[in-house]
Parts: structure tokens; sequence; C-alpha cells
């Protein structure tokens, strides 16, 4: 059985200002300026190299609106996906590779975007734990309580399926759970030490 399709509002929003709606392209903006927003500030450096990078997502997408494919995924998706390329060509065009990498996994106080699970005094301990995380799993988490994404949404934005994106995040959030449980034990200081 074949799932249908969900449908995605903005789509028609999208097409609207394709076809020259100017207040159907006001729109778009004012629904996913602060998503883009906010996915920017988090992987750039200062606030003004943020503002700069959001104006040229909403250029690209300006640009781009004839290329957007609804079967691909959602226009929020799209979007996201336009703003990672424009914080990567960002990094690209500076002489520091090694931010390109960070800015392109979402890396950026990765464990700040945990902070709303998590809320207590062991902030310190819950940053290292999520820096020795993979990659990967940094995204994702950075994705889903940083950037605050559905799950679908990752889904779209990473080209894997829902159901991956609940299990890698599941997984995750087992490990950390497993691994802070395992700092806190006293009795494995004093064998480590020994």
């Amino acid at each position: 059985m074949a799932l249908l399709p969900r449908r995605d509002p903005l789509a028609r929003t999208l097409r609207r200002s394709l076809a020259g709606d100017s207040r159907a392209f006001t729109r778009l903006y004012r629904e996913l300026h602060p998503l883009v927003a906010r996915f920017v500030a988090r992987r750039v450096d200062s606030l003004a190299d943020a503002e700069e990078l959001v104006a040229e997502v909403f250029r690209r997408v300006v640009e781009h609106l004839e290329r957007f494919d609804p079967r691909r995924g959602s226009v929020q998706a799209w979007v996201l996906r336009i703003a990672r390329n424009a914080v990567i060509d960002h990094y690209r065009g500076r002489r520091h590779p090694v931010a390109l990498e960070a800015a392109a996994d979402g890396l950026v106080e990765a464990a700040g975007a945990l902070e709303h699970l998590i809320a207590d005094e062991r902030s310190a301990q819950l940053q290292t734990l999520v820096a020795d995380c993979k990659p990967e799993v940094r995204r994702l988490l950075s994705l889903r309580y940083g950037d605050g994404l559905r799950h679908r949404e990752i889904a779209e934005l990473l080209d894997i399926s829902e159901a991956a994106v609940r299990k890698r995040l599941s997984r995750a959030l087992v490990d950390l759970r497993a691994r802070s449980a395992e700092s806190d034990d006293p009795a494995r200081e004093v064998s480590h030490a020994l």
C-alpha cells in the first residue's frame, strides 16, 4: 500500500509566487524567515554574517522558484537545503576549511540544542557527551532539538526515511543517557583509577 504524499500548505503559496503574486511571496517569506534565520544563525560566527546569509538564501529562493519539485519534499525542506548550501558556500569562501566541516554538519553548539530536553545543571557534561558523538548524530540532534525540525522535515532535508530519522535519534538519546549514567557512577571512577 503506497503512502499518499502529505499536503504542503506552502506549495500553493510558492506556485502563486512563481506566477508573480508578490503578496504570496511575502507570505512565503514571513512563514519561512524565522526558521531560516534560526538555522543560519546557529551555523555562522556573527550576527552580520547570519543576516547576510539569510538575505542570500531568499535571493536564491526567488531565482530558483521554478526548480521546486513537490515530489522531492516540502517547501520548507527545499528552502533549508538552500540555506545549508549557502552556509557551506559561505565557509568555502574563507581560509579556514575546518570551519566548513563544522558548519556543514551542524555541529556548532549541538549540546545547547539539547538543553530543552535535559534542563539541569549538568549541561557541561552533556556538551562533552554530545561532542563525543559521531558527526551524523550531532547533525540529527542539532536539526531536531536546535532547529526544532520534525522527524519528517529532517528526513526530507537529509534525504532519508522518516523511520530512519526516528530510529537514529532514539538510539542517540539512549546512548547519551547510558553514557551519562556511566559517567555518574562513582564506583567506575574508583575502579578506573586502580
